[in-house]
């Protein structure tokens, strides 16, 4: 048998902070054979982008061994895993924009990384007009990455990870923000590649085309599936982690009973679940203003809006008329490129319409000044991007107190809310961490948390669970639900997720 393309074994990785010491690997042993595609699934903060930066080079273990096509990169200093990384590994972060230039077009994107390892410019232009025919975004080849959906800029970006042929393409979320459609045709293009690569996801649907899936929990592997085959994972010493919805449903909180049993073993509680683990989070009625404004109404007539300039232009909405119910859950769905994301902007006033006219409680959003739309923003508007951006440098809490004295809360009320508002998106322990601490699935929890404690009538969020895994979606899309029917929101949301669509209290498909 052939070395196996990655191999890690007992990799620790610490972060160390003011706050104290935050574990993101503890103990993580895993392996990639030659050709093989392995998908890694679990929850937001369980390790997942560490595993695949550690494997990159991007950061260093604080314990273990990484070996990468026979390389110990661990061991490497930064300038050798800087052209290592640069010759033999593809990248795919979660954030699609930081890998393209905003002033380049898009086949010039996928052709730089070609250019800057000496290609030839047959080779590159052949090489970016097969990648780009595969990923469907050959008539975007002229467009600006700012002209395109996210679910397009993360089609383009893959195509500039793999343009130079790695033979180890490391992915994390590549479906994260895509319609299904669109989807598909990004997991076709990582299969047909016939490469080693390691996906990390948190999307059953993506971990169905791997060879081989594991699931991992608190920086370990925990479960480990192959040939459709699903097995819990035994560590050194006889480390067990069980399923927390099978722990649930036997009733076990935090002690457990085990005694042998016929065939194996018997796991049954120790003791009854305590009061705090039933606890439900704060309910919204405890918010200091809740109540004090009325659901925003919003009409749209014969709104247009074009994305693009000269031959590259495009109409992404055309004569859109429609009215959006107050105190309801709107979401919107389409393919990627629909136009969501640029009609959620125009909802918001970071965008004008080309034509038609846009109305906010009776008044003319389209005709204000920036200056305008901004403090209507301020006074009325919860909202979280396609890319959401919590300040690195703060905490949790410091990010959604900051938003609300912004808009002229006092510090206390302000952080009682932000108490109650990550308490409710699972963010308790984390408050005081700061973000750039925090995984990019608890990052996007913050600014979530943050457009839930500035909405005053209106919440428009882009794509939230874009970076969460089911149970994590399944949270959301009850507090936006919630957010509509108990706490006087008009919620519009943009996305593709079932568990958002099925708690909708209407379901908008937007087409070109």
């Amino acid at each position: 048998m052939s070395d196996p393309t990655v191999e890690v074994r007992d990799v620790f990785c610490v972060h160390r902070t003011a706050e104290g010491d935050a574990a993101a690997l503890q103990g993580m042993t895993i392996s990639l054979a030659h050709d093989e595609v392995l998908c890694v699934l679990g929850p937001s903060g369980a390790g997942k982008s560490t595993l695949l930066r550690v494997i990159a080079g991007l950061q260093v273990p604080s314990a273990g061994i990484v070996r990468v096509l026979g390389f110990d990169v661990g061991r490497r200093s930064a300038r050798w895993r800087a052209r290592f990384r640069n010759e033999q590994i593809g990248f795919l972060s979660q954030h699609s924009e930081t890998a393209l230039p905003p002033d380049l077009p898009v086949a010039q994107a996928v052709e730089l990384p070609l250019a800057l390892r000496g290609f030839g410019g047959h080779e590159r232009r052949a090489r970016v007009g097969e990648l780009l025919e595969r990923a469907g975004l050959r008539d975007h080849a002229a467009a600006l990455p700012g002209e395109l959906s996210g679910g397009e800029r993360q089609r383009i970006a893959l195509c500039a990870a793999v343009a130079h042929q790695p033979p180890l393409l490391l992915a994390d979320e590549p479906t994260g923000e895509l319609d299904e459609a669109s989807a598909q045709a990004v997991r076709a293009l990582i299969v047909e590649l016939g490469t080693s690569v390691v996906l990390a996801s948190h999307d059953p649907e993506t971990a169905m085309i791997a060879d081989r899936a594991v699931r991992i929990r608190d920086g370990r592997v925990v479960e480990d599936r192959r040939d459709g085959e699903s097995a819990l994972v035994v560590g050194r010493g006889g480390w067990l982690r069980l399923p927390s919805h099978l722990l649930t449903q036997a009733g076990i909180a935090d002690r457990a009973r085990v005694r042998p049993a016929e065939g194996g073993l018997l796991v049954t509680p120790a003791s009854a679940p305590s009061e705090s683990t039933l606890a439900a989070p704060p309910s919204p009625d405890s918010a200091p203003a809740a109540g004090g404004w009325r659901p925003a109404e919003i009409d749209l007539h014969s709104i247009s809006r074009g994305l693009g300039r000269g031959r590259s232009r495009r109409e992404v909405i055309a004569g859109l008329t429609r009215s959006f119910t107050p105190g309801r859950l709107t979401v919107v769905t389409g393919r990627s490129g629909a136009g969501k994301t640029t009609l959620l902007r125009l909802l918001v006033g970071l965008d004008q319409p080309d034509r038609g006219e846009l109305t906010i409680d009776g008044v003319a959003v389209g005709d204000a000044g920036a200056e305008e739309r901004a403090e209507f923003r301020r006074e009325r508007i919860g909202y979280l991007p396609q890319e959401p951006a919590p300040v690195g440098f703060l905490s949790a809490e410091e990010n959604v107190v900051l938003a609300m004295r912004l808009r002229g809360w006092d510090q206390r009320p302000a952080a009682e809310w932000a108490t109650v508002v990550l308490a409710q998106m699972g963010l308790a322990d984390r408050a005081r961490q700061r973000v750039f601490r925090l995984s990019a699935g608890e990052g996007q929890r913050v600014a979530l948390a943050r457009a839930l404690a500035t909405a005053r009538g209106l919440l428009v969020v882009d794509e939230p669970t874009s970076r969460l895994d089911e149970a994590g979606a399944l949270a959301v899309a009850s507090l936006l639900a919630q957010a509509a029917t108990d706490n006087g929101q008009t919620v519009i949301c943009a996305s593709h997720d079932p568990e958002v669509i099925g708690r909708a209290h209407e379901v908008f498909a937007l087409g070109r």
